[in-house]
């Protein structure tokens, strides 16, 4: 480490009888004087690293210290050999060694030398330093640098703060405006295939327009979604809104029907969810039973027809959560493909059967299939970690019953027939998170069996139900009577009648609201899931000014 030079060891000793003169004496003070400034300085930074070591050669005029001249090296301050114990931190950091080289400027030494002797005796007293070296600078004068804490701060450049837009909110009679124009432009889109689509309209006058980008169901469980902005523009100022849209699948209804039996009547029956019917429903009452309808009825026709009543009975006591009528349709596929890509990717496995096949699910997520004629053996196989697929040949039936554990879609072109109840292995009212879930699709009839087979009172159902042609309950005129339950949601082109075997009592599965069994059918309707619905107001940018005529003689 360089530390400060004491005085005493700069000045040789003189000779007795030999004085020094004048000019050497002056060199001796004016060397003093730099080193008590050096030392100064590396008090003040109270970094002694950054002190380089100064090497201090003393001359006599005319060279008569025969003695000095004959002395040894070792024995001469100007011809020391000491060297830096230590580099400098920004030599360390550049990675390069100090070297000695001449210094330019005034008061600059001469080349260096292990001892120098010009002869010269009027010559000054020459120092030393060890410089860096920087590249294209061979003569730069060395600079003392300190570091410090100072007390000038410069001052910080804040952004301008953007101005934050304004929002108002949207009326409820423009809001119902810009949903059934959203909706009603979708129709003829929906199956396009096209990610990107744009609506416009006019409304009072006032043009609007919708970007919408579509985002597929990521897979078969999944749903897709529209994400839509409407624009227009009101009193100088640009107005935008964005809202999401879900497509619908057939598992969002509790009851879908398109086609109403007119010799089938509402009578004891409660359905607990969204209700729709592409026609006109029958309804029948007495003093003591009446259909109910805890969710939003919708349907496609005028109203309802009352065909068979004993008493007085309010609407709002049959349709708890109201009625719209002229809802538009809702029209059923004419048929069902399980793996068409409109259902998303999918993982699943897909089991066949090409003959009358009874499929029995166990708890301990298995399922056992055997030929429908008596006396066949039944196997066993595992439902898939993923979703299994169990698909019946045309004009073959397929029987199910049992407790299901895991994701399955049972799909017949023809026909299901239920032969007893059909169970989650996680009771999904309990376990919302439960990850059991079936499906029952067929394009054409979907029934259950008579007493005999199903046994005598309730029968318990937990499953989406498609019957695109009919749904059918069998001996409907047998007694002791029961309480069909289905727990999901029940689709069909049309129904029979149930009673008096079961009166019957419908629950939507909370579930299905945001996922539906695997490849279950999808509507052609969209319906709105997130809107904060208030206009975005934004200035318009301001139209540049008309040159002005000037007439001209």
């Amino acid at each position: 480490m360089a530390t400060r030079v004491p005085t005493s060891a700069l000045v040789e000793e003189e000779p007795p009888n030999r004085p020094i003169t004048v000019a050497t004496g002056v060199s001796v003070l004016l060397h003093f004087a730099v080193l008590l400034l050096i030392g100064i300085a590396s008090v003040e930074t109270n970094d002694t690293s950054t002190v380089p070591e100064l090497r201090l050669h003393l001359e006599q005029e005319d060279g008569r210290d025969s003695e000095h001249d004959n002395a040894p090296a070792t024995q001469s301050v100007a011809a020391s050999t000491n060297t830096l114990s230590e580099e400098s931190p920004a030599a360390i950091a550049d990675n390069r060694s100090l070297e000695r080289e001449p210094v330019s400027g005034a008061g600059a030494a001469a080349p260096p030398s292990a001892h120098t002797s010009s002869g010269d005796e009027n010559a000054p007293v020459q120092a030393e330093r060890p410089t860096r070296r920087e590249p294209f600078t061979p003569d730069v004068t060395p600079v003392l640098a300190t570091v410090g804490v100072s007390d000038f701060a410069a001052p910080l450049i804040e952004e301008e703060p953007q101005p934050v837009p304004q929002q108002l909110p949207i009326a409820e009679s423009q809001q119902t405006m810009l949903t059934r124009s959203v909706l009603k432009g979708l129709r003829g889109l929906q199956d396009s295939g096209e990610e990107d689509m744009q609506l416009s309209w006019r409304h009072d006058g006032r043009p609007y327009t919708a970007s919408i980008t579509r985002q597929p169901a990521p897979d078969n469980t999944g749903l897709e979604r529209l994400i839509v902005e409407v624009a227009t523009e009101e009193n100088g100022k640009r107005l935008r809104t964005q809202l999401q849209l879900k497509r619908l699948a057939f598992s969002h209804f509790t009851q879908l029907v398109d086609h109403w039996d007119e010799n089938v009547q509402l009578h004891d029956d409660q359905i607990d969810g969204r209700f729709h019917s592409n026609s006109e429903i029958y309804l029948g009452y007495d003093r003591k039973v009446a259909p109910r309808f805890l969710g939003k009825v919708t349907t496609a026709a005028g109203g309802f027809t009352v065909a068979n009543s004993l008493g007085r009975m309010r609407r709002d006591e049959i349709f708890r959560a109201g009625i719209q009528t002229r809802a538009g349709r809702i029209s059923l596929p004419e048929r069902f493909a399980p793996l068409s890509p409109e259902q998303g990717e999918t993982d699943a496995e897909v089991w066949s059967f090409t003959e009358d096949t009874r499929v029995t699910f166990y708890s301990d997520g298995t399922y056992g299939w055997s030929e429908a004629r008596k006396g066949s053996p039944e196997q066993r196989q595992a439902i898939a970690r993923t979703q299994t697929f169990i698909i019946g040949a045309r004009g073959k039936t397929l029987y199910v019953r049992g407790t299901v554990r895991g994701k399955v879609l049972v799909y017949s072109p023809s026909r299901i027939v239920i032969e007893g109840d059909l169970t989650y292995a996680t009771n999904a009212r309990s376990a919302p998170d439960s990850g059991d879930a079936l499906g029952l699709v067929c394009d054409g009839i979907i029934e259950v069996a008579g007493p005999k087979v199903t046994g005598p009172g309730d029968l318990e159902i937990d499953a989406a139900v498609y019957a695109r042609r009919r749904f059918v309950v069998t001996h409907e005129l047998s007694r002791p009577s029961g309480t069909l339950r289905i727990f999901g949601s029940l689709t069909a082109g049309s129904l029979s009648a149930t009673e008096p075997r079961y009166a019957t009592n419908i629950e939507f599965d909370p579930r299905f609201e945001h996922l539906r069994p695997p490849g279950f059918p999808v509507t052609n309707r969209y319906e709105v899931e997130s809107w904060d619905a208030r206009w975005v107001a934004e200035d318009l940018p301001a139209e540049p000014p008309h040159p002005e005529v000037q007439a001209t003689r």
